[in-house]
This record gives structure tokens, C-alpha cells and sequence, in this order.
């Protein structure tokens, strides 16, 4: 394993359950990191779904379309999911990049486990319920002990002993509680308590994902983050609390052993040509996406 791991940190975004927003913190980690200057590599390992790699073509329309610059990682989709293949789309698209994001398929697989295995971050996304934790280990109702591990949380501690066999790093992992609305505050406590049980049985840290706001999906499908805003002249400008709900969430994303900065310009590809009209049509859609608020509870 250690011959075939990439020079940059890889950061790799795992969870056996759907549904919890896996994809779109992928997204949001590799668009903040380009905007930091880092060189970035975003690799959609699945196929099906290429929920991550379509999301940033949607990014190079929008800087093509707007005639404007943005931070781009450099993409793509492994269409044929082995280990030698997904070291060979590394290389291709940046040997030396600082960060590689992988977006794992939501079931295990052997290109699944070998996602896992390269992680220098482990970050696994999980929305506020206990159907979630179930994915890690069983929590007695009652007395709300955890109890045996189960699928997700064996097969990381079968590789993360695999990896310190072979004396690679440890693996440095997250779980961030994604899309929690604010009306959830009882919900989220009961949460938290069972979570630190968890995170002290199978040593992992506990972070802190996106809220559950509808500007968040909006400007998704765009390919734009709350960050692209400051660059685009004439938009609703983000709201600092939800600038700093990014920035935070790119901090859960770095550690110690993250890379030195190095400055990369943005690289949005060739402009196409467009009409002042939808240039225009285009800039009213964005606005009204980024005005998106809190969604209410139901």
C-alpha cells in the first residue's frame, strides 16, 4: 500500500449509509482548499451516481458562462474502480497535488476499501438520528451504552490495523453531523452523549458538517460555494454566519499534518460566448439561490 500512496493528503469522504450529504461535503472541501491555494485532485469513485465530479463540471459552466475565475480542483470519475486505476487518474490529473478528495460509493466494495485504506482524514458524514449511529455500533436504548461495532465501524478498524502493520500514519478520522436543523436541539444532545460513547470505543473525532439550508442546495447545482459569492460582482452577498459555517467546516478538514500552502492559480478553462440577455438570466437564478435561508422544520 505505502508504494502506491499519492504525495498530497488524501481526504477521503466514506459512509455505508446514503442520505447524509456525503457528496456535497466532498464538494464543499475541495472547493474550499482551491480557494485556500492549494492544488486540489477531486476523484468521484462512483460511476452511477458521479454526484462530486458533476457538480464541478457545473462549476467550470458557471466560470465559463460568467466570464469569471474560480478556484477549480482538477477532476474526474473512476470509471473502472481498481487500486492501479485510481493511481493512475491521480497521476493524470496532478501527480503533485497537495489534497486528494475521494468521494466513495455509499456500499462496500473493494475500490470502497481502498479509499479507506489511502485516507490520511477519514471523513464520515452522519445526519442527527440513531438510525445513523447504527452504522458504527449498537447503542442500548436504555442505558445508552454502546454496544458491538458493526459494518462501518469494523471495516475502518480492520484497515486503519492494516495500516499501522505496515507502519503508515494513522488515520485521522471525522465524523461530522450533517444537515442538522436548528429546531432539532433535543434530538441533537441525545445525539452527542451517544456519539462521545462511540468516538471514545472507536477513536474518532466528532465535527461538525453543514446545516441544513436550503442556499446550500441551491448553489450546488450552480457548482458554487458561499466562498465563489465574494468573487462574483453584482450577487447576493453570503451572510457571515453562514461563511463561517464553511470555514469552519474546511478547518475540521485540516490537521497537523496538513501541507505547506502553495499558491495555484485558479484555472476555470476557455470562456464560451454569451449573450449580455443570459448572462443575465443566468446572474438573476444565482441570486435568488444564494438568498436561500434556514429550512423550516416539518
Amino acid at each position: 500500500m505505502a508504494a502506491h500512496l499519492p504525495v498530497g493528503r488524501v481526504i477521503t469522504f466514506a459512509n455505508e449509509k446514503g442520505g447524509v450529504g456525503k457528496s456535497t461535503l466532498a464538494f464543499h472541501c475541495a472547493v474550499a482548499l482551491a480557494h485556500a491555494g492549494y492544488r486540489v485532485v477531486a476523484l468521484d469513485l462512483d460511476s452511477r451516481q458521479a454526484t462530486l465530479d458533476q457538480s464541478l463540471s457545473f462549476r467550470e459552466g458557471t466560470a465559463r458562462v460568467l466570464h469569471v475565475d474560480l478556484p477549480m480542483p482538477r477532476h474526474a470519475v473512476l470509471h473502472h474502480p481498481s487500486a492501479a486505476q485510481l493511481q493512475q487518474e491521480v497521476t493524470r490529473l496532478d501527480a503533485n497535488a497537495d489534497y486528494i478528495v475521494l468521494d466513495a460509493p455509499g456500499a462496500d466494495s473493494p475500490i470502497f476499501r481502498r479509499a479507506v485504506a489511502m485516507a490520511g482524514t477519514l471523513v464520515t458524514p452522519i445526519n442527527a438520528s440513531f438510525v445513523d449511529l447504527q452504522v458504527f455500533g449498537r447503542i442500548d436504548p436504555v442505558s445508552g451504552r454502546p454496544g458491538l461495532v458493526t459494518c462501518f465501524g469494523r471495516t475502518v478498524a480492520d484497515l486503519r490495523s492494516a495500516r499501522r502493520r505496515i507502519g503508515l500514519a494513522p488515520v485521522d478520522w471525522l465524523v461530522a453531523k450533517n444537515r442538522v436543523r436548528s429546531c432539532e436541539r433535543r434530538q441533537i444532545e441525545r445525539i452527542d452523549a451517544a456519539l462521545s460513547k462511540l468516538a471514545e470505543q472507536q477513536d474518532f473525532r466528532i465535527g461538525q458538517g453543514l446545516s441544513e439550508r436550503v442556499a446550500f442546495r441551491e448553489l450546488f447545482q450552480f457548482g458554487l460555494t458561499h466562498l465563489d459569492l465574494r468573487l462574483l460582482p453584482d450577487l447576493a452577498r453570503a451572510s457571515k454566519a453562514t461563511l463561517a459555517e464553511v470555514e469552519n467546516l474546511t478547518s475540521e478538514f485540516m490537521s497537523s499534518a496538513s501541507p505547506a500552502l502553495r499558491v495555484s492559480p485558479p484555472s476555470p478553462g476557455p470562456s464560451v460566448r454569451s449573450s449580455r440577455r443570459v448572462r443575465s438570466a443566468y446572474r438573476d437564478a444565482l441570486t435568488a439561490a444564494a438568498q436561500g435561508t434556514v429550512s423550516p422544520c416539518v
